[in-house]
């Protein structure tokens, strides 16, 4: 998740948290008397907010909760729309008389067909992310134990000098991770 909207995340956890944990070691000392907490939600007046609602100031701090919840609420749900989504690349040597723009997406999906017809591989997933504010290009492969760390280091290795290659100049960081399957019985 990219970092504003996992800021957003852990905020509300957090407050939604600890506004349960108040609720509900509250409710447990009212319940079994133990003091001060006992005598404060005694002296909480029931009839309190039906007398604020009738005020003056009641439409102004219901459009200004309801503001809140609305701008809240939407960050919410746009942070989990498209997580992690690369915009394309604008690369050196663009000009005034246009420019050399590349989605990474297109990158990705060249370099996972490339690798997967290596017979080394048994499976190759190749994605563009947007990972907590580094654009990246994320390289797993999945090799047979049989085959040497030299020989797989040198294919995927290969593979990410292209990649970098081909975005030298953005800000487009590379990232390789290689799982090696359990031997076969």
């Amino acid at each position: 998740m990219n970092r504003i909207p996992a800021v957003w995340h852990r905020i509300t956890v957090g407050i939604v948290g600890l506004a349960c944990l108040a609720v509900g070691v509250g409710a447990i000392c009212w319940r079994t008397g133990v003091e001060p907490v006992a005598g404060w939600i005694e002296e909480i007046d029931p009839g309190a907010p039906l007398s604020f609602s009738e005020t003056n100031a009641w439409p102004w701090v219901l459009v200004a909760i309801a503001v809140i919840a609305v701008v809240w609420g939407w960050r919410l749900v746009t942070s989990m729309i498209r997580p992690g989504k690369v915009d394309d690349l604008i690369l050196d040597g663009s000009g005034s008389s246009g420019s050399l723009v590349v989605a990474p997406k297109l990158i990705a999906s060249a370099v996972a067909d490339d690798l997967a017809r290596h017979p080394m591989f048994d499976t190759v997933t190749v994605r563009a992310t947007d990972d907590r504010s580094r654009k990246m290009i994320r390289l797993v492969a999945s090799a047979r134990p049989t085959r040497s760390y030299d020989e797989i280091a040198g294919v995927v290795g290969d593979a990410v000098e292209d990649i970098r290659a081909a975005v030298d100049g953005s800000d487009l960081h590379v990232q390789a991770l290689v799982h090696l399957e359990q031997p076969r019985h």
